[in-house]
């Protein structure tokens, strides 16, 4: 599919569906999610005006059929939040249908006060005849009608319920645009419905269905803070992309409890240049760093590796130079190769493993405890001592992470936590062909080793001296040197 097109779905609540709920998710989440993408130019709600079923609908106008075949599209279905799959649930039907534009009468922009959406299959034979008649005769005598705006027809591309036409035949649908007073039905309309062409062409048509439509609701794009992106599930992801826009592009990921400033000096020192080369830096807040729509899915390693695709294709980048990243991010970065190999060249995993172990559990569950009873400082000074070799406790950058402990969620820690304590990437890591580089500080317990274990044959280890969990603020010089080598 390509071109400009249109995408109407029609709906059916069933017998359980609460009504208000349901209005509540389309018009707040639903519809907005999709108006935010560059691609769906405009998005309306209708209601059934002609005492039919379905009695919902919703279309919107698409600037490229192409994008409805992309994962930045298709991901809307495939990661539903929580509320959407609660709401669909209870449905008796959902149509969905994609058509191709074919032809536009009128300068009216919308939305309608009114629709009349006129659906009609017709033999592959008896299409040219069909369409001279609708553009010679039908739509010319329609647009006589008192209070008419605009006809636009389309052709089927993707079927609903009912499918495809069968082989050997082809769907149209014609969307007259009305003014809520209008004379349908009245004599302008009659004498298009009775002229001997349209006798002969009726005649041909396989099928066909009319329907009646009275506008409901306008879609506005869901609001996203700035420099955030809010992924389709509700989590908001706070960004900042810095450097000239022609250098080759590194995204840093940050561990849990911290945010993208764990990055500060990488990203100055990228941008400035190591061996000659400058680049642009893309970091970001990990889902959860900050707290979460109730309607987000539960953290898991998946889904962390597709927020940053869904990054990505909205700041509209489709291959980066590398992806890198610490802790939960470098566990991220792993499988973002894994995922989304075309998206990337290489890869930095720091301080990081591929399988979550009881013992971890365990201990992230105490952790979690620890948070709710004594607060989040509590967490954050155990964290700090943790994570940073003995002599950097009382560190300026030492200070820094503790802040950033300090002021994450507490909520949003122990849905990532869930990410923690729930995976394992051995069986899918020997599939990784994207170069790539493992980097520990040698003071992160048994990490160093247990990284040159991973089984990575395209991936090499470094270890850095005087470092622990954060070797890029513990030894900042030794951390790029690595890092620069390996780009």
């Amino acid at each position: 599919m390509k071109g400009p097109g249109y995408l109407a779905v029609a709906i059916q609540p069933g017998s359980s569906t609460d009504e208000a709920a349901f209005h509540h998710w389309y018009n707040t989440e639903h519809g907005p999610l999709r108006l935010r993408l560059p691609f769906i130019l405009t998005g309306d709600r209708y209601k059934a005006a002609d005492d039919q079923t379905p009695s919902w609908s919703a279309v919107y106008n698409v600037s490229d059929l192409a994008w409805i075949e992309k994962r930045i599209y298709s991901r809307l279905r495939e990661e539903r939040s929580q509320q959407e799959k609660k709401v669909m649930s209870t449905f008796d039907s959902l149509d969905r249908k994609i058509y191709s534009i074919i032809s536009t009468e009128g300068d009216f922009e919308g939305p309608a006060p009114l629709q009349l959406a006129a659906s009609i299959r017709v033999k592959e034979a008896d299409a040219d005849d069909f369409n001279k008649w609708y553009e010679e005769e039908h739509t010319p005598m329609i647009s006589k009608i008192p209070g008419w705006l605009r006809t636009r027809r389309f052709k089927m591309e993707v079927g609903g319920l009912m499918g495809m036409p069968p082989q050997g035949e082809v769907e149209y649908l014609a969307v007259h645009d009305f003014e809520a007073k209008n004379g349908l039905n009245g004599p302008e309309h009659e004498a298009a419905r009775n002229t001997p062409w349209r006798k002969s062409i009726i005649e041909k048509v396989v099928w066909q269905q009319r329907r009646t439509w009275s506008h409901h609701l306008t879609f506005d794009a869901l609001e996203e803070p700035p420099s955030s992106v809010i992924t389709t599930d509700g989590a908001e992801l706070r960004f900042q992309l810095e450097g000239n826009p022609s250098d080759p592009v590194i995204v840093c990921i940050n561990s849990i409890l911290t945010n993208l400033h764990i990055w500060d000096d990488v990203a100055k020192a990228l941008t400035t240049g190591v061996n000659g080369q400058t680049y642009r830096v893309l970091r970001y807040n990990s889902r959860g760093y900050s707290q979460q729509a109730e309607r987000s899915n539960p953290a898991r390693f998946d889904l962390l590796a597709d927020d940053l695709e869904y990054l990505l294709q909205r700041v509209g980048l489709d291959k980066v130079h590398a992806v890198m990243g610490v802790s939960m991010g470098g566990v991220t970065a792993i499988n973002f190769a894994i995922r989304h190999p075309e998206m990337l060249e290489k890869f930095i995993a720091c301080d990081c493993n591929i399988a979550s172990s009881p013992a971890n559990n365990t201990a992230w569950g105490e952790r979690i405890e620890l948070a709710k009873s004594k607060g989040m400082g509590a967490l954050a000074d155990v964290t700090m001592k943790r994570w940073f070799t003995e002599p950097n406790h009382e560190s300026e950058n030492a200070k820094k992470v503790l802040a950033m402990v300090e002021q994450a969620s507490l909520d949003g820690f122990a849905e990532n936590t869930g990410a923690l304590c729930n995976y394992n990437l051995k069986d899918r890591v020997p599939s990784i062909k994207t170069p790539g580089l493992l980097i520990a500080g040698d003071g992160d317990g048994k990490l160093p080793e247990a990284m040159q274990k991973f089984g990575i044959e395209s991936a090499s280890f470094k270890s850095i001296p005087e470092a622990g969990h954060l070797p890029m603020l513990e030894n900042h010089d030794a951390f790029m040197d690595a890092v620069a080598s390996f780009l």
